[in-house]
């Protein structure tokens, strides 16, 4: 027997009138649109387009394509759902459910319907597993990039990242719980600084090779097991190694010069342990030519140098560092500065370069389609495009980190970048297992760290997300400021004003846009509405395009519900 508008009615009063949705305003007004229509017999409007319109806003010119607002949001709308009948609507007669594959909503007797677990379809029979959302015409992400023209090695790459996506898909929750938790463990071995390089010669461009040198030997030592590997931004670093930490744990320097005169280069590097500067290991490398490959094998030499002298085990320093040589073989020095340079941008983000780096990048993997690291980073270009926007999923930055982790599948930052393209797609237990597995791969890797505290403790997995933060921080004295965001958003969630002001203050010298979001909200917590609201308004100035609609806007950029709350509490949302 069909049910009755009056059921329908009585039965979307309960589920708004819950502290899931009256936290997510933005749902209960999905979920309300969605019974109006199927009651009022406008069953046709229930598909993409006119709810991007009617509910979201768009203009006429919305593309789905483009824009997978409607999308990320009835999936997230199915789990809060899911919530909500698992919590305080256990008792209600009857449940609304939104097939996957459909916008229309069903409601079910408790008596007909059994529990709906997000990993089953609505009329799945106990015990099974319903099949994946069916793809509708509309809702197809089909790539703009213009790097589409070798589809034969880019084929192989995207059957490779389906490969990668179902690894992480079934990858077991509590392998994976396992790997957070030791991942927050401080190492018990010995301490690394990697220093800056000296620099001798007139070559300019051996200033770009030596910050590509600090950040690969970072990258590569960070794998190993009970090794804390930290950057060192000062060019007296026995020194300040020795100010910078006093602990139990032996402390070593790594540090050397490059000499780059005459075409070619020469890298000499020394391992010196604290307090004492006795150097118990060095190596000299033989004169190389501009050419990334003889530079990544330098790097592999003294990567592999440091692990032997320090007794820990280096097979996957060696694979990856063989693996990375195999990627940039044949890689011209140009295509090799490109790496380098949109490193350069991450820091500085300088005025005007964003454009010069994406193209730089896209070229790079024109030219190479197995280049890990450029797809990784040409992944992150995509996101901050999108969130200057004030746009949160972005369908080029998804596809650009699956081919980075389907080029090198044990690149650290690759799975990184998936996880945070997973995470704004709304797709957020895929997200966990990508930044699982990235902390697997390198458990000390401090950039890794912080972006996994940022992910789980927007995703609720409070007991670990700080822990990985604070590890990430104290590894990296240096750190970007970002790296405070992580326990702005663990103060926010305990309702700790105090806390959330001084990590919101801290992180906000990082100029992005969500930082300054999650300054606002401390300023409101703390009932500093004034001082929020100027926030709120240097941050429209600073990204003049994103949306004037201040709930839209951190919505669509996936701000959690507990750091919109405060906002909202104090009228700040209503601009």
């Amino acid at each position: 027997m069909e049910p009755t508008a009056d059921e329908y009615r009585d039965a979307l009063s309960r589920v708004v009138a819950s502290s899931t949705f009256r936290s997510s305003p933005k749902l209960a007004e999905l979920l309300s649109y969605l019974v109006d229509q199927k009651l009022s017999g406008h069953g046709d409007r229930l598909k993409g387009y006119p709810i991007a319109l009617d509910v979201f806003g768009r203009g006429d010119d919305f593309d789905a394509s483009s824009d997978s607002i409607v999308r990320v949001q009835m999936t997230r709308l199915r789990k809060a759902l899911i919530e909500y009948y698992a919590g305080d609507g256990a008792g209600d007669p009857c449940r609304i459910v939104v097939p996957r594959g459909s916008y229309a909503p069903v409601l079910e007797s408790v008596a007909k319907s059994a529990p709906v677990t997000e990993g089953e379809a609505p009329d799945a029979q106990p015990g099974t597993v319903g099949p994946p959302d069916a793809p509708r015409n509309e809702d197809i992400v089909q790539s703009s990039s213009a790097l589409n023209l070798r589809r034969r090695s880019w084929g192989l790459l995207a059957a490779l990242a389906l490969a990668a996506s179902l690894v992480i898909i079934y990858w077991p929750g509590s392998e994976r719980d396992g790997v957070l938790v030791r991942a927050g463990e401080m190492p018990e071995g010995p301490i690394v600084y990697v220093a800056p390089y000296a620099l001798t010669g007139s070559d300019p461009s051996i200033a770009r090779v030596r910050d590509g040198l600090q950040f690969d030997l970072i990258n590569y030592l960070s794998q190993l097991p009970n090794l804390a590997v930290l950057a060192l931004h000062d060019r007296q670093p026995a020194a300040k190694a020795a100010s910078l930490r006093k602990a139990a744990s032996p402390i070593f320097v790594l540090q050397g010069a490059i000499d780059g005169a005459g075409g070619s280069l020469r890298i000499s590097s020394s391992l010196v342990r604290m307090p004492g500067g006795v150097v118990v290991w060095s190596g000299r490398s033989d004169p190389i030519a501009y050419d990334p490959e003889q530079i990544l094998k330098a790097q592999s030499k003294i990567a592999l140098g440091v692990a032997s002298r320090l007794g820990q085990p280096y097979g996957v320093i060696h694979e990856t560092m063989r693996h990375d040589l195999e990627n940039h073989r044949g890689l011209g020095m140009e295509r090799y500065f490109c790496e380098l340079e949109a490193y350069e941008f991450m820091r500085s983000r300088g005025k005007g370069q964003l454009g010069k780096v994406k193209d730089c990048l896209e070229r790079a993997v024109y030219d190479k389609p197995n280049y890990s690291n450029a797809w990784a980073l040409l992944s992150w270009v995509h996101a901050y495009e999108a969130q200057a926007q004030g746009i949160g999923d972005s369908p080029e930055a998804l596809e650009a980190a699956r081919r980075a982790v389907a080029a090198n599948a044990t690149n650290a930052v690759a799975y990184q970048y998936l996880a945070l393209a997973l995470y704004r797609h709304g797709e957020d237990d895929a997200a966990r297992e990508a930044i699982g597995r990235a902390l697997e791969i390198s458990p000390n890797h401090s950039e890794v760290l912080a972006n996994a505290g940022r992910i789980l403790g927007a995703l609720g997995d409070h007991e670990v997300a700080p822990t990985l933060t604070r590890k990430a921080i104290r590894l990296n004295p240096g750190h970007p400021a970002w790296y405070w965001s992580g326990l702005a958003l663990d103060a926010l969630y305990r309702k700790d004003g105090p806390e959330a002001l001084r990590y919101g203050r801290l992180g906000v010298e990082d100029g992005g846009l969500m930082s300054r979001c999650l300054l606002a909200s401390a300023y409101a917590l703390e009932g500093q509405v004034k001082e929020a609201r100027e926030v709120l308004e240097a941050a429209a100035r600073a990204y003049p395009g994103v949306p004037r609609d201040r709930r839209r806007l951190l919505e669509e950029l996936r701000f959690p519900a507990f750091a919109i709350e405060p906002l909202e509490a104090q009228g700040l949302l209503d601009n």
